[in-house]
């Protein structure tokens, strides 16, 4: 009997999946575990294990296609199952499955004929391509073969700009043709129209429904780092911590803490009333080429600040180099936003539905305090909490706050 293969929910938003490529082919044998397929999701490109084991006895969707999440694009069954579906045909198959979302053939074919080729042979042989989908979509929409451009990103990630070709000569035909057309005649400016990649257009998406929806308000304070500065110092100079201890840890650390002690606020909305988690996963959200990914780290609560760290170093990883995992990009319940990075000292962040909260964390910086009535210069950073105000008071978001600050300006209590 055949095994239904079904796209299946890669993280808390996917809706539907894009069939990247296909790693089996009809008739080759899958074991559970085995990577099957890879898949552009709204988050990124992903790799799919197999759950059943089995000959891949028929594909029914192809590379290329958008199929939504649960539907069956493969079946499984044994060796003498190959011939009687009829899977090895693709036009069979085609029939079979939904409309694709790629370019027309046509368009595709146009494009390529009149786009400059990029050459390269800067790529190591068997080095994994690494690509956003935009990246790919342009590619393909340019006739670029990506195997052949050298990558300028992180890991040799190719992106957009290493996609740049030399301008059109004159009277050949653009692929861009968008233009705006000026008071006058000859002082045109051109403009072109970039397609939103998956991820962007899912986040384009969600955050407008979060700001429909939840009915945000914002809690602000002003945090003294001076001791957790102190202490990420000495974490760095001991030769007995493995991993990094990055601020971004520490606050992950201290919300980790806060969040088991105000309990209400690691909740999420669930239409007539919220829903009380009971493992702390918090996500902290990554800035990509293309968007933002929010990979989470689950059961925080149960964490060391040492294992929060090494933790972290590799599910970010994995997130910047396109290898989450499903799991990675599920199960959030509270998300922390770090722009400290980019010296911002202050900015609000949307809330990442259904979460209750969301908290958005500045640079560290030198300000002037008051202390024991006198004006010194103190390191502090400054928070603020998004509440959706459905689930959450202001009250119970000032108290959370007020249990951060006191972790983070006495941090030794991280350690424990």
């Amino acid at each position: 009997m055949a095994i239904e293969v079904f796209m299946p929910r890669m993280s808390d938003t996917m809706e539907e999946g894009k069939i990247l490529k296909w790693l089996k082919k009809v008739g080759d044998q899958v074991e559970l575990g085995d990577i099957i397929a890879e898949v552009e999701t709204d988050k990124a490109d992903m790799e799919m294990e197999a759950l059943d084991a089995g000959v891949l006895t028929e594909i029914r969707a192809q590379e290329g296609e958008s199929v939504p999440v649960g539907d069956i694009i493969a079946l499984l069954g044994d060796a003498t199952e190959v011939g009687k579906v009829g899977a090895a045909a693709p036009a069979a198959v085609k029939k079979a499955t939904r409309p694709s979302d790629s370019p027309p053939e046509k368009k595709v074919r146009k494009l390529r004929d009149t786009t400059p080729k990029r050459k390269s042979t800067a790529r190591k042989k068997g080095q994994r391509l690494l690509a956003s989908p935009i990246v790919r979509k342009i590619a393909a929409e340019r006739g670029i073969d990506l195997t052949t451009v050298p990558g300028s990103g992180p890991g040799g990630r190719i992106v957009k700009h290493d996609l740049e070709i030399p301008e059109t000569p004159p009277g050949a035909a653009s692929a861009e043709p968008h233009e705006i057309q000026t008071a006058s005649s000859t002082d045109r400016v051109e403009s072109r129209v970039e397609p939103f990649s998956r991820m962007r257009a899912t986040i384009a998406k969600r955050m407008a429904e979060s700001m429909r929806q939840a009915p945000h308000f914002y809690v602000t304070t002003e945090i003294d780092m001076s001791e957790s500065v102190r202490l990420r110092t000495s974490l760095k100079l001991s030769d007995r911590v493995e991993a990094e201890v990055t601020y971004t840890h520490l606050l992950v650390k201290a919300t980790a803490v806060a969040l088991e002690r105000h309990p209400s606020m690691n909740a999420t909305f669930a239409g007539d009333g919220r829903e009380l988690k009971s493992e702390i996963n918090i996500g902290i959200a990554v800035a990509l080429e293309d968007g933002l990914i929010v990979p989470v780290l689950h059961g925080c609560q149960k964490m060391s600040l040492l294992d929060v760290a090494a933790q972290a170093h590799a599910l970010v990883e994995r997130a910047r180099t396109g290898k989450p995992t499903s799991k990675d990009l599920s199960g959030g319940t509270f998300t922390i936003s770090n722009l400290g990075m980019y010296s911002v000292e202050h900015f609000t962040a949307v809330i990442n539905p259904p979460q209750a909260a969301i908290l958005a964390t500045s640079a560290i910086k030198e300000r002037p305090v008051v202390r024991d009535g006198q004006v010194v210069i103190s390191r502090t950073m400054m928070v603020t909490l998004s509440c959706d105000h459905r689930v959450l008071d202001g009250a119970t978001g000032a108290r959370f706050l007020e249990e951060l600050k006191s972790l983070l300006e006495s941090p030794v209590g991280l350690m424990v």
